[in-house]
Formats: structure tokens, sequence, C-alpha cells
């Protein structure tokens, strides 16, 4: 199996809103040309805007992206402004090295 992935890899994690990790996958698929993505569901606190909120527990949407370091840095910036992470309560985005990934495709399906 062909590996995508060389040794220099980079991992972006991102918490988004509810709902907004789906809507990233499938722009990073139709614009990017990127599948190494995984969207899952956490909890988390909101930023506190007054003393009511203060340890409200809200359901975030988790992002990891899996991307050669070459282009990391393109789509690190694509997901903070296409998630409005630049907006007040977009969330929070990271980018941390792997040493290798390895990178899975489902084989065609003849008919």
């Amino acid at each position: 199996m062909e590996n995508k992935f060389g040794t220099d890899v980079k991992r972006i994690t991102c918490f988004l809103p509810k709902g907004a990790g789906i809507r990233l996958v499938e722009m990073l698929h139709s614009k990017k040309n990127i599948d190494s993505t995984n969207v899952h569901t956490g909890r988390g606190l909101r930023t506190v805007e007054s003393v009511k909120d203060y340890g409200a527990w809200t359901e975030q949407d988790v992002l990891t992206v899996v991307v050669d370091a070459e282009q990391a840095d393109e789509i690190f910036a694509f997901i903070f402004f296409q998630g409005e992470l630049n907006k007040p309560g977009g969330g929070f985005i990271y980018q941390t090295s792997l040493v290798k990934a390895s990178h899975y495709r489902l084989p065609r399906m003849e008919s």
C-alpha cells in the first residue's frame, strides 16, 4: 500500500462549537482534497461572559487533521478562518508534530 504521508507529519487539533466540525470536514474534502480528518464530540467549558456562565459545560466538536508538514500552515489558516476561530467563542486550535502516520484507503469495489 502506498503511504501518502512522509515522516514529517503534522496533526492539527481544533475544538469547535458543536456542529461546526462536520462542515469543516466537508470543506477540507471539497476545497483542499483532504480526507485525513476525524471529528468527535466532547464536553468543554465555553468562554465565561458572566458569573452565571461559570462552570457551564457545553458539547463541542473536536476536529483532528493529519497533513504533510509542507501544507500544515496553509491548512491551519484555512481551518482558523473557515471555522471562524478568529471570532469570540469560535474555539481553539493547535498544531503538533507526529513521528509518522499511515494513510489507509479502502479497496475499490468492482462490480
